[in-house]
């Protein structure tokens, strides 16, 4: 009798299969070798029987090099410490080597060119708020207080902006005339 509390699914995760360089350098030979002999059956191709045969030339002095760097212990610790440095430790690495901030700065990829430039006039008038207080005298507690609400007055004001835009977008009768 079957148990049908039993949760038999299982989550299949394929393996990351990481080439090393020689792997590459090997596979980008075989492929420009086979690419030369398919071209070989047909005569009218000489010259681009010629230029693969320069292209295989470069391609055996690199496979020949990462070769010879696959037997030097001290290239492939190196090799291993840059893998780990790009990949699992880059947090880690990079926090390590910040000496002011804990954090990483904010990820602005997203963003277009005209975002960007308001967010760069922005941090401008910001800066130039908090100066403006300072030569007041205002204690630093008392100017990032102000400056957060400066700053929360400003996103309102630009979320109500966006919104009365959305809602002119959405209306049918809008551009009608």
């Amino acid at each position: 009798m079957e148990n049908w509390d039993d949760d038999d699914t299982y989550v299949f995760e394929p393996a990351v299969v990481r080439l090393t360089p020689y792997d590459r350098r090997l596979q980008e030979l075989r492929a420009l070798q086979e690419k030369r002999d398919e071209l070989l059956t047909h005569p009218d191709n000489d010259r681009r029987i010629a230029e693969l045969g320069y292209q295989i030339e470069i391609a055996v002095q690199r496979f020949e090099k990462e070769k010879r760097r696959s037997t030097d212990d001290d290239w492939r610790r190196l090799r291993d410490i840059d893998d780990w440095r790009s990949r699992s430790g880059r947090e880690l690495r990079n926090a390590s080597r910040r000496k002011v901030r804990s954090k990483p700065n904010e990820d602005l990829s997203h963003l277009t060119n005209e975002q960007k430039i308001e967010r760069k006039r922005f941090q401008r008038a910001d800066a130039n708020f908090c100066r403006r207080l300072e030569k007041k005298g205002l204690s630093q507690a008392d100017i990032q207080a102000a400056l957060l609400v400066r700053q929360q007055q400003r996103d309102t004001k630009r979320n109500a902006e966006a919104d009365i835009e959305r809602q002119l977008a959405t209306n049918p009768a809008y551009g009608m005339f």
